[in-house]
């Protein structure tokens, strides 16, 4: 017998005759069943189970002002009830775990794991973990005349608001992505247990998580995520013998080999077939492979305007993104100052200014870009400076050498293809619409590394080979953020460029022929 239908039981043969026949009228109020913590309130219990917190026993759920006058009286009652029943107990309760069954207040038990007053009733009430909303509406209701506690418990149960779901998606397809498709595969190459056991477990339990979302059902505490999605109708059964591969280390293989490739390429089957599935439930118009970029597709569903300015859930903090901005300056100039000039054969030219002659003009174009970064990107590129720093290496020396054609790639990431594909289109697309304020500019494409004046293109693809692969997956989201919104980044860096320079709009600045380059 589990421990669900042993409660049922256990109420209906010795606790319901005893309870209605001494509180009589105040039963009509009071809510039974059984809920919350302990294997038995999700049906996963055992013969390893039993140990403790497990055995007859149900929940009294009463108003908060019912329990103050009958609390006690009621506890009293159900603690005077037989401690075995049907040859299973007495219970054995853990230290501390005293307050799960017996007499309790609606409001305690559902503020115990949402910490509210009430049942959610915004976006930011639902700040609450899922293994807590799980222990709120797994088990069973026995009886609930009054209804406040179903009533509560109902509204749990229709799950998250869609916009926050949708977030949700997005965030464990990005993590999953980034554990399995990525970091996983650097842990192999770089013969690391560490990484490769914590970006395995990591991958399955976001893929997991992702399950429960589609299936709006709140995913349990790690002990139960695999038992439970295994009982989930939408990829639930078909994934679960995968999850366990993977974690076992057996895998599947279509290309041959063993070991790591098992597990890699059963990692890519239960990538391919989450993408497949959302795209099937109109979450994802992508025909990409990688998890992480179906996260931009996803958000874009989102019809919360708040929420939709500020993805992923982090308000934007535009102080603390000044100092970021301006370490990130001190970092760039720096480096850009002690760049060593290419010999010019010209010498009408030599003497010259040059940028460098201008500090408060780069300080103001580099400003308005790194303005239309996130606070993750500018901190990854901070990091990217200070590690440089550390180990003497000028980024920009970096650059300005690639640029020139005078050494070959070190940076073959992925990321840079993508970013710089999104970028020229919307360059493209801001000239069009902007000829006066980017007349004069780079040429969008087709100059050629080692040329004086090198396009739009190379410029951007040579800087973007000197941040790092953290940096450029961070400003690749911010790229897809700000395309799912229906903005560019020109838009956003010439806005506050303009701005700048003293003008209120881009339609000002365009309307008086201003050339920005």
């Amino acid at each position: 017998m589990n421990g669900l239908t042993l409660s049922e039981s256990y109420y209906n043969g010795c606790g319901k005759e005893v309870f209605e026949s001494i509180f009589k009228g105040l039963m009509e109020r009071v809510a039974i069943g059984l809920a919350g913590p302990g294997s038995e309130c999700f049906g996963f219990d055992d013969e390893y189970s039993r140990d403790h917190d497990w055995g007859p026993s149900f929940c009294l759920w009463v108003s908060l002002d019912d329990f103050q006058r009958y609390g006690k009286e009621l506890q009293a009652c159900y603690d005077a009830l037989p401690k075995e029943f049907a040859g299973f107990g007495p219970r054995v309760v853990s230290p501390g775990e005293q307050d799960r069954v017996g007499a309790m207040a609606i409001s305690d038990f559902y503020g115990r794991y949402t910490g509210l007053n009430t049942a959610p009733n915004s976006i930011k009430d639902w700040n609450i973990p899922s293994e807590n909303l799980a222990l709120c509406t797994n088990g069973k209701v026995f009886s609930d005349p009054l209804g406040e506690f179903s009533q509560w418990r109902a509204t749990l149960l229709n799950f998250y608001p869609e916009d926050l779901r949708l977030k949700k998606i997005a965030d464990c397809c990005m993590h999953a992505g980034q554990a399995g498709q990525y970091n996983w595969q650097r842990g192999i190459l770089r013969n690391d247990p560490y990484v490769t056991n914590t970006a395995n477990v990591k991958f399955c339990t976001e893929i997991m998580r992702l399950i429960y979302l589609l299936n709006k059902t709140y995913a349990p505490f790690y002990k139960w995520l695999l038992k439970g999605v295994a009982q989930l109708p939408i990829l639930g059964a078909e994934i679960a013998p995968l999850i366990e591969k993977v974690l076992t280390g057996q895998g599947e293989t279509t290309s041959g080999g063993g070991g790591w490739k098992q597990q890699q390429d059963t990692m890519e089957l239960i990538s391919q077939k989450v993408i497949s599935k959302l795209q099937d439930l109109g979450l994802t118009d992508q025909k990409v492979p990688f998890l992480t970029d179906h996260a931009p597709s996803v958000l874009g569903r989102i019809k919360d305007k708040e929420l939709k300015n500020n993805l992923w859930g982090v308000k934007k903090n535009l102080s603390g993104k000044k100092e970021t901005i301006k370490k990130i300056l001190e970092g760039e100039w720096e480096m850009f100052s002690t760049v060593n000039a290419k010999a010019d054969p010209d010498p009408s030219t030599q003497g010259c200014p040059t940028c460098r002659d201008f500090p408060e003009e780069f300080k103001i174009h580099r400003t308005a870009q790194l303005m239309a970064w996130s606070e993750e990107t500018l901190v990854s590129y901070l990091d990217d400076i200070n590690e440089a720093r550390n180990l003497r290496r000028n980024l920009m020396t970096y650059k300005y050498a690639r640029m020139d054609n005078l050494i070959p790639s070190e940076n073959n990431s992925p990321y840079i293809d993508k970013i710089a594909k999104a970028q020229l289109q919307w360059q493209k697309e801001f000239i069009d619409k902007y000829p006066r304020i980017m007349s004069g500019g780079r040429a969008l494409s087709g100059g050629e590394p080692g040329t004086d004046w090198a396009s739009f293109e190379t410029y951007l693809r040579c800087e973007l080979e000197s941040y790092s692969e953290k940096t450029l997956r961070s400003l690749f989201q911010d790229t897809e953020n700000l395309r799912v919104s229906g903005k560019s980044m020109p838009e956003e860096i010439y806005k506050i460029l303009v701005q700048q320079k003293g003008y209120k709009s881009l339609e000002e600045a365009e309307k008086k022929q201003t050339r920005l380059h």
